[in-house]
């Protein structure tokens, strides 16, 4: 899949040019679009305005020194509470920050405009923001590392004003290309050498087994220095940064925040991990500490705070169980520097809470000097709510508190904001796209077909320049169950020569035989129709796994009372698989309650259960159907985002099918790896 920006998936110059950083390959080409988006001074960097990080008599802004932990992180309004600040990628282009306020029950006042561009300015998929009091007033600011096609790199700064809102991005920081790669880049922030001033830590994962961690020390005015490296692994380690998910606190009470990591080492095994920070801002060498088996490093989400109050953060880990409960654990680190000690903070039941409709923001929100777990949630039916899990004082937290929520009049989409927290880890590997041909809903809709099923190699093709590594195509069987055919309708309607019903034509004899009939309209009008073997055969030579839907007008075949018809029937079915599983990936499947069960026993007689596994999750929201022309893709727009919060690995490329292919991988930029 193209992406945007850098390169995934190629060999990159591991050289590092003093210290500036990584040495990456080239860049990718700038899409047309893109074009609106610089200054027409500099194509290459965004409109930053004449704002410069002094105070009001010309001199650089002052610094109050605060150390770690003594203040509440993101506290953007100066009264002692944290706050929560999220970035809004409108529709049309333009983009804002928004400051939820706390308030003193913890719970948070309705969003207000904090920061606002106009179109065209950001792309948000180019962005890895995080939040911290970069310049040392008390007041919280935001940061982001901004990667352009061209390969050029920048971090920018946000400065808080102390009124909820921010003063225009200023830059601090920039890399011509072939110097650093920003999907390489997995940002942190945190107060690590102790001058009460948070800094920045960029993991840097070369792309061909190494990895290295860079510090850029933040400087009085806000912005940020050259960066240093400190610590460093080779291939031969085997540190993948997809297996690792990352959270900054002052964990050993020791003034200067340290970095936490969730690492998933080997299959069905997770360890904590602390680099401890150094007085010069680097970190030390990595303390292995509590691990466990069985758990799943998909269903864990990490956050970080000093949930007890007594000075010293704890790492936690929200786990989403696959019933449906939830619940976060904390860990504490002992004298030798290790995580441990795990103790339940939060267990929520079934069903109350989806992990993947939420956006975790750990702070003191309301004042009390231990941490809270503040969220973002995004409901079905498109509203987004505030909802707060203050502490207790034994650092438990209580059930949500829930404060503001979205109208239909101030609308707000899911998949369209996001929270600025303090650390963020890896995106997700990008799924494997399975295409599927829309078909109208509702009654009469033969009459809006427009025949768009990829069950031919037109459609497969079609398909795969959109990115498509897979497609969910239509199996029918003639009279007798004598051909397996790939056709969606049940009748010859929108093929040449007389309407029938499939299941009463021969393949190849007859008058009115199937074979060499054509579409008659729409996009693949002129394609013919394909027994299911030529199909395979087309999907194989375009490297596509094939995920075929059994229709249920196949029973009666299927199930024939007389043997000869119905073993027939199944030969067609089964027989191409079996040949053709060794060389492509096959998944069959039906919808059809009566028909399932005796197709799970053929094909897993038959050695072939494989192709009854690992289906494609079905993304679009089942809100929004397809008809003729298609709706707007933007209507799944929260819902792809639920999914793939839901469903998405950073290890594994899932499986997902949509109707809307071509829509869904270019939304898909910026998200995943």
């Amino acid at each position: 899949m193209k992406r945007r920006f850098g390169i995934v998936g190629t060999a990159l110059l591991c050289a590092v040019f003093g210290v500036q950083g990584p040495a990456v390959g080239a860049g990718v080409e700038r899409p047309a679009t893109v074009a609106s988006q610089y200054s027409s001074t500099d194509p290459d960097w965004p409109a930053v305005s004449s704002t410069s990080m002094t105070g009001s008599n010309g001199g650089p802004r002052a610094a109050t020194a605060s150390a770690a932990g003594t203040a509440p992180h993101h506290d953007y309004n100066g009264d002692g509470r944290s706050d929560m600040a999220s970035w809004y990628d409108y529709s049309d282009g333009h983009d804002a920050i928004h400051t939820f306020t706390a308030r003193a029950d913890g719970g948070f006042a309705p969003p207000a405009p904090g920061w606002e561009t106009p179109k065209g300015k950001f792309w948000a998929e180019h962005m890895k923001r995080v939040t911290g009091d970069f310049n040392g007033d008390g007041i919280g600011d935001v940061a982001a590392f901004y990667g352009y096609d061209t390969g050029k790199v920048s971090l920018f700064t946000w400065l808080g004003t102390g009124n909820g809102t921010f003063a225009d991005y200023v830059p601090s920081w920039s890399v011509e290309p072939g110097n650093w790669t920003f999907d390489a880049i997995t940002a942190q922030a945190g107060d690590f050498d102790g001058d009460g001033r948070d800094d920045i830590a960029a993991w840097y994962d070369y792309r061909n087994g190494d990895d290295k961690l860079f510090t850029f020390l933040a400087n009085p005015d806000g912005g940020f220095a050259v960066p240093f490296s400190s610590f460093a692994r080779t291939d031969a380690d085997g540190w993948e940064v997809e297996r690792m998910k990352f959270a900054t606190g002052d964990y050993d009470g020791d003034g200067r925040d340290d970095l936490g990591v969730l690492d998933s080492y080997t299959a069905g095994t997770v360890r904590l991990m602390a680099f401890s920070g150094k007085p010069d801002g680097g970190f030390a060498e990595p303390v292995s500490g509590w691990e466990a088996d069985g758990w799943q490093f998909d269903r864990v989400s990490v956050v970080s705070g000093d949930f007890d109050g007594n000075g010293r953060d704890e790492f936690a880990t929200w786990y989403d169980y696959a019933d449906g409960r939830d619940a976060l654990f904390g860990f504490g680190l002992d004298a030798a520097g290790r995580f441990g000690g795990q103790r339940e903070l939060l267990n929520a039941k079934m069903g109350d809470y989806d992990r993947a409709r939420m956006y975790l923001v750990s702070g003191d929100y309301n004042g009390d000097g231990r941490a809270d777990v503040g969220a973002l949630y995004g409901y079905e039916g498109g509203l987004v709510a505030a909802l707060t899990f203050t502490a207790r004082a034994d650092g438990t937290l209580v059930d949500a508190l829930h404060s503001w929520q979205s109208t239909p009049i101030e609308y707000w989409t899911f998949a369209r904001v996001a929270t600025i927290e303090r650390y963020n880890s890896s995106l997700p590997a990008c799924p494997a796209v399975f295409g599927h041909g829309g078909y109208p809903d509702g009654a009469d809709s033969y009459d809006r077909d427009q025949i768009r099923q990829p069950n031919h190699p037109t459609g497969l093709a079609q398909q795969k320049s959109w990115g498509a590594s897979g497609v969910e195509a239509d199996l029918r069987l003639t009279k007798d169950g004598t051909k397996a055919v790939m056709w969606h309708n049940s009748t010859t309607r929108g093929l040449t020569g007389t309407k029938f019903d499939i299941a009463e034509m021969r393949w190849a004899t007859g008058a009115d035989q199937l074979k060499g009939r054509k579409i008659a309209y729409g996009p693949y009008a002129g394609e013919t129709v394909y027994t299911f073997r030529e199909w395979l055969d087309s999907a194989r030579s375009k490297q596509m796994a094939a995920f075929v839907e059994l229709k249920e007008e196949t029973k009666p075949l299927l199930l024939h009372g007389e043997e000869s018809v119905s073993e027939a029937a199944w030969n067609e079915v089964i027989a191409p698989i079996a040949e053709k599983a060794a060389t492509q990936r096959i998944m069959i499947y039906t919808l059809d309650d009566e028909l399932r069960p005796e197709l799970v026993k053929r094909v897993t007689a038959a050695g072939l259960g494989a192709s009854l596994e690992n289906y494609p999750h079905w993304i679009d929201d089942p809100e929004f159907h397809w008809e003729e022309p298609a709706p707007a893709a933007s209507n799944h727009f929260a819902y792809w985002q639920y999914k793939l919060n839901k469903y998405g690995s950073p290890v594994n490329s899932v499986p997902m099918a949509t109707s809307w292919t071509s829509d869904f991988t270019t939304w898909l930029n910026g998200k995943c790896r």
